[in-house]
C-alpha cells in the first residue's frame, strides 16, 4: 500500500471552500482522505464568491461543504467546525496516524498562521501549503518535513517576514466579523484555489517542490527551494 494523504483544510471561505469543491475529484478511488476546518457559519453574503448556496445559510462552512463532498463523491471528508486554537489538528493527526498530513493554511490572519505553523513543526511529517491573497494577487507558501531528519524544506512564511500579532477570529467583534467577505474578488479566490490544487496534483505525483509561488493579477512566478 502506498502513502496515504489526509488534507487539511484551514479556512473553507472564498479560496478554502473553491478548493475542497474540487480537490475530491483528484481522490476519486484512492485511499486518501479530507479534513475541514473552519468556526465560521455560512452567510448570504458567502453566495457570490464561495461554494455554498442558500439551504447552507447557518450551517457551519466546514460541515456543509463536507456533507456535499461525501454526498457526491466516494472520497471520505471529515468536518471540524471550531476555530483553531492550538491543538485540534495535533490531537487529530496523532488518531489518524496512518495518514501524512497535508496541511492547506487558507486563512485571512496570522494569528491562525501561527498556530498552523506550530502544528507544521510539532509534526515529524507533514506538508504545508500556505495561500494568501488581496484583491489581485497572493502567494503560496509551500514546506515539507520527512521523519528520518527533521529537516524542514521549502519556504515558510514566518521565515521570510514577521507574522503579526493580529487578532484571533474567536476575539473578534461581531461588527468586524461581519465586515469581511466583499474585499477579495471571486477570480483571484479560483486562481488561488487552481494553484493549491495543482499543487495537491503534483504531491499525488510526487512531483511536489518546496518554495514560493508569487500570484499575480496576470500569471504567477514559482521560487522553487
Amino acid at each position: 500500500m502506498g502513502e496515504r494523504y489526509v488534507f487539511i483544510i484551514v479556512g473553507v471561505g472564498g479560496t478554502g471552500s473553491l478548493l475542497a469543491r474540487d480537490l475530491p475529484k483528484l481522490l476519486i478511488n484512492t485511499d486518501h482522505k479530507m479534513l475541514l476546518v473552519d468556526g465560521d457559519r455560512v452567510e448570504r453574503k458567502n453566495m457570490k464568491r464561495q461554494s455554498y448556496q442558500e439551504q447552507d445559510i447557518g450551517e457551519y462552512k466546514s460541515i456543509a461543504l463536507s456533507a456535499k463532498i461525501n454526498t457526491f463523491y466516494d472520497t471520505h471528508c471529515e468536518a471540524i467546525g471550531l476555530y483553531l486554537t492550538k491543538n485540534e489538528i495535533l490531537e487529530y493527526c496523532n488518531n489518524n496516524y496512518l495518514y501524512t498530513p497535508v496541511l492547506i493554511g487558507c486563512v485571512d490572519n496570522d494569528a491562525t498562521r501561527k498556530i498552523l505553523e506550530y502544528t507544521f513543526e510539532n509534526l515529524e511529517r507533514c506538508y504545508y501549503l500556505d495561500s494568501a491573497n488581496g484583491e489581485y494577487e497572493g502567494n503560496i507558501f509551500i514546506a515539507y518535513r520527512y521523519s528520518h531528519d527533521g529537516k524542514i524544506y521549502g519556504a515558510l512564511r514566518s521565515k521570510t517576514y514577521k507574522l503579526e500579532d493580529d487578532v484571533h477570529p474567536l476575539d473578534e467583534s461581531c461588527e468586524v466579523q461581519a465586515s469581511k467577505g466583499n474585499v477579495q474578488f471571486l477570480v483571484t479566490n479560483n486562481k488561488m484555489a487552481n494553484y493549491l490544487l495543482e499543487h495537491c496534483n503534483a504531491l499525488l505525483m510526487r512531483q511536489l517542490k518546496g518554495g514560493v509561488q508569487r500570484v499575480e493579477r496576470f500569471g504567477s512566478v514559482f521560487y522553487s527551494d
